[in-house]
């Protein structure tokens, strides 16, 4: 299954990583890597219960309503104070993903397992460097729309305090869907990544989102979920999930992956 040639701005669908794919995900050359049946259906339900066994908190004030499960550093990354909470939570919230996935394996050191096989360099969880602190990482998210946005740790902000993960050269996102909503629920990805001015023209006051004429007329791929599926792209692209249907909840884990000056990929979320 896995494709030795890969059109510029594509999906491509593998059952194994490698560095070129890796490469061209970061340098924004691939719309997305797609690898189906990461996970059985019989995992993917051992995951399920585990989460509902835990239950889910939401995000202070997002809208839509995102539930999910961990912590986030977008969410501490405005002050030194926030940034030492999120790194008091992050071991507590890395016992908690074992813990909900204790019955499935760990989904997140599945995926850093994977990705260690294709990469050169080490790949682990991120460490920040002053401190010897682990991040947190394998977010655990319910959601039924998210809005036209960017990630990216790279020092977007220009803000302080300094974390480790502003040294990344590059970012990837990374999903397992491990339950689709009855319909609806597409991650789509633009071919456009943000621009300073953007903040001024297209950001939506008080939202993390962006006006959807930052994208028009932008070429994009659309990935429809599917159970058991893992699903690599680059977030410095604007991208969004779109509105679900029916009754059953979108329900995924992810983290980002970033490419540190040294070679190393690191996760957090």
């Amino acid at each position: 299954m896995t494709q030795l040639s890969v059109k510029t701005w594509d999906v491509v669908e593998t059952d194994k990583l490698s560095k070129k794919l890796l490469d061209g995900l970061l340098k924004g050359e691939i719309g997305a890597v797609r690898i189906p049946n990461f996970l059985s259906n019989e995992t993917c339900e051992q995951a399920l219960k585990g989460i509902k066994n835990y239950g889910i908190d939401y995000y202070e004030g997002v809208y839509p309503k995102i539930g999910k499960i961990g912590i986030t550093q977008f969410e501490h990354r405005f002050s030194k104070d926030k940034k030492k909470e999120y790194f008091k939570k992050a071991p507590k919230a890395n016992r908690a993903r074992e813990s909900i996935f204790r019955d499935s394996g760990d989904l997140l050191r599945k995926v850093i397992d994977f990705v260690s096989e294709a990469w050169e360099f080490d790949v682990d969880i991120a460490v920040e460097e002053e401190t010897g602190e682990s991040y947190f990482a394998g977010l655990v998210r319910v959601m039924s729309r998210a809005l036209i946005h960017i990630d990216w740790a790279g020092g977007l902000d220009g803000l302080n305090p300094e974390w480790t993960i502003g040294k990344i050269h590059a970012q990837l996102a990374w999903n397992i869907y491990l339950q689709p909503s009855s319909a609806g629920g597409s991650t789509v990805v633009y071919q456009r990544q943000w621009r300073k001015s953007d903040e001024i023209y297209y950001k939506l006051k008080d939202s993390y989102g962006y006006d959807p004429e930052v994208v028009k007329n932008v070429d994009f791929v659309r990935i429809a979920p599917k159970q058991g599926e893992l699903v690599f792209f680059n977030p410095q692209h604007y991208h969004e999930v779109q509105t679900t249907e029916g009754d059953t909840e979108r329900i995924t884990v992810s983290s980002f992956i970033g490419l540190m000056p040294n070679g190393n990929l690191v996760f957090w979320s």
